[in-house]
Order: structure tokens, then sequence, then C-alpha cells
């Protein structure tokens, strides 16, 4: 949603909410009726009436929590291609980064968050490894893959690469007990 919706729907739930308490006033008897001139005089006293402005005050609510409302946006890297501006969401990043882990051996399962800072991408890694690894060495392997195929396919720097070793599967097939 623009600025000037937002603009738009504020002002409405404005008036919304100035007409709630006209017309709630007016049927309720809350204002003089010299006050409020022979225009109102069809409205003063009528409790159908208060039941509209009510209606105008939850119209008026929602419309300024609409515009209140934050949208979810795609996150996305930008970067000055050739020929203009060139976006790639998280969302391929994150592929791209469980496609280069798929290629370690002794990872079972990956899962990713990717949050783009000055210096560069930072990609949080959260693994489940196979039993019989080094994690040490499987979590560097892991490191240096990501890094080098994120930063070759998207010309993106990777800052850092932050590992984080979940679990360690002891998927194993038991014998039969006679």
């Amino acid at each position: 949603m623009s600025a000037r919706e937002r603009l738009y729907l504020i002002i409405l739930a404005l008036i919304f909410g100035a007409a709630a308490v006209l017309v709630g006033g007016a049927a309720l008897s809350l204002y003089p009726l010299e006050f409020l001139r022979t225009s109102i005089n069809a409205v003063y006293g009528h409790w159908e009436y208060a039941l509209l402005a009510v209606l105008f005050l939850a119209l008026a609510v929602y419309l300024l929590i609409v515009s209140m409302r934050r949208q979810k946006t795609i996150e996305t890297i930008t970067q000055q291609g050739l020929l203009g501006e060139l976006r790639i969401s998280f969302a391929a990043v994150e592929s791209l980064v469980l496609k280069a882990a798929r290629t370690i051996n002794g990872v079972r399962d990956i899962k990713t968050r990717i949050v783009y800072t000055e210096a560069g991408l930072v990609i949080y890694l959260r693994a489940i490894t196979v039993s019989e690894q080094k994690i040490p060495q499987l979590a560097g392997e892991l490191q240096t893959a990501v890094k080098e195929y994120v930063e070759s396919i998207t010309g993106c720097t990777v800052a850092e690469i932050k590992v984080l070793i979940e679990n360690v599967s002891t998927d194993t097939v038991q014998a039969a007990r006679k």
C-alpha cells in the first residue's frame, strides 16, 4: 500500500469517526437542538441512527487499523546491473544455499535464514548431520561451499556464515532380536 493510499484511508477514517460522533450524539440527544439546526431534526432522538453511528465508528476503526498495518514486503538484495536495477529475493538465495549444502556429504537436513548487512549477506544455517562425521570439518566444508556458490551465482558478498548443528542423526537399522 502506497503512502498516498494510507493518507486517503486515514482521512476517510477521520471523516467516518466525525460522522459517528455527530450522528451518535444527535441520536442520543446529547447536543442542544438549536446547535444542530433543522437538518438534524430527522435524526434527533431516533435510536436507529445510533446504530448507524456505531457502524460508522466501527468502519473508522477498521480503516485506521488497515492504514497502519504494514504490508509484508518481499525481502530482496538490490544491485545495479548494466541496464538497470537487479533485485534478488532472499527466497532465491535460500534455494541456492540449500543446493550448495546438498553437495556436502554428511548433511542430513538444513534450514536457512538470511540477513542483509552493510558488509554483505549473513547466512544462518541450522543443520542435522549424520553420525561418524567430524563436525568442525563438516561445518567448514559447508561454509566454504555455500559462500563460493552464492557469491558466484548472485555476485553478492557473503560476509559471514553461521552454522548451528542442531542434531546428529543416528538413523541405523537395528538387527531383530531372537
